[in-house]
């Protein structure tokens, strides 16, 4: 059974009812004195206890997709990759693998139902540039597929989770393609491609979208290979007018980070609840070879202090209660200068989660919308 799968968990839950039952059960064998009737009195609690937590956790998990499959727990799906550094330059970008192609109506094939609904491609593709491999949610509006807009490219707006994350949570849980609709309905978003990814491209490890030294070049895949693979096969805007790139927590710092450093690239940013330093703890590792510079040059807020601005434009939301790095946002915000531009979207309260998220996804889409130029 998959690690998401609602037989796997109603399984787990049927097991932690049946453990508390036989506990009950045999409790009265164990109720004497003695070194083995207690050591038997712990060992039902402990097994217990631990099939009920493991039916909560396997729960959570599937509600919120933290880890898509039993190899992506145990990080068997990571793989290896020579590193291969520098610009794709006349190079032919590795061909996209679609896996399936949806909407949030299931599958469409003809060209009448693509005209009314748009599509959601499936696709992985190897990164030409880093080797690296990452699987992505490419959502197509209607206009895509219209004949008044066949000669049109599109704007782009990359969309990353938090750590560890799971691209499909963005559809499922986040109902991100539901609040891209309303806002197109409303007249407030324009017809645009959405990449919808996660951060996470060598898990479990957590490399904060950094090229790490000697290690995974995830920066240089967002910066470099996912514009030159989507640009390949999708008709895109080509100048980095028309490419924006949003994020919740771990992305949303992701995403601040990839546009103030590669403003080439993207002119716009959003960082939902993100933060602003550059961290190392148990699930980053090194990501920085020791150098006091390579980390300096990850984290925005040293950046902000002592480099020039990059010309992008930047939305940074956050939460006044509930929300750990709302002082770094009032910071980060404190501390803008031109050419860079920054605008904020502060909630009163709220959790880091996808309700949060929610709620402030509807301008945020209006806000890059805004910021894109089609070509």
């Amino acid at each position: 059974m998959g690690l998401t799968s609602g037989g796997f968990i109603f399984t787990l839950f049927l097991v932690a009812i049946a453990a508390a039952a036989l506990t009950v059960w045999v409790w009265p064998r164990y109720a004497g004195r003695g070194t083995w009737p207690v050591l038997s009195r712990i060992g039902l609690l402990a097994v217990t206890q631990v099939v009920a937590l493991l039916a909560v956790l396997a729960y959570v998990n599937g509600y919120f997709e933290f880890y898509s499959g039993w190899d992506d727990l145990f990080g068997t799906n990571a793989g290896t990759s020579a590193i291969k550094r520098g610009q794709i330059g006349g190079a032919r970008p590795a061909p996209l693998l679609p896996t399936e192609s949806i909407t949030t109506l299931g599958p469409h094939r003809n060209q009448q139902a693509l005209a009314k609904d748009g599509l959601i491609d499936k696709i992985r593709f190897r990164g030409q540039s880093t080797g690296l491999d990452g699987e992505a949610f490419v959502m197509l509006p209607r206009e895509y597929f219209q004949p008044t807009y066949s000669t049109r490219r599109f704007p782009v707006s990359v969309v990353l989770t938090g750590y560890p994350g799971n691209p499909y949570s963005l559809i499922r849980v986040m109902h991100f393609p539901a609040l891209v609709r309303q806002g197109e309905l409303a007249g407030k978003v324009q017809p645009t491609i959405y990449v919808l990814m996660r951060p996470t491209l060598v898990p479990p490890r957590d490399t904060e979208c950094t090229d790490v030294p000697g290690g995974p070049q995830v920066e240089s895949f967002f910066s470099v290979d996912v514009p030159a693979s989507i640009g390949a096969h999708y008709r895109v805007a080509t100048g980095r007018s028309g490419w924006g790139i949003m994020g919740d927590s771990t992305g949303g710092y992701c995403a601040a980070k990839i546009a103030m450093r590669h403003s080439d690239r993207y002119s716009a940013a959003v960082s939902l609840s993100g933060y602003f330093h550059s961290l190392q703890d148990l699930t980053t590792g090194d990501l920085y070879g020791g150098s006091r510079s390579v980390r300096d040059e990850n984290d925005l807020l040293w950046r902000q202090d002592h480099l020039p601005a990059p010309p992008i434009s930047l939305l940074v939301t956050s939460c006044k209660i509930g929300e750990k790095s709302y002082p770094q946002a009032q910071q980060f915000l404190s501390q803008v200068r031109a050419p860079m531009r920054a605008d904020s979207l502060i909630l009163d309260s709220g959790g880091h989660n996808f309700r949060t998220f929610r709620r402030m996804m509807p301008a945020s889409l209006e806000w890059m919308s805004a910021h894109l130029k089609a070509e």
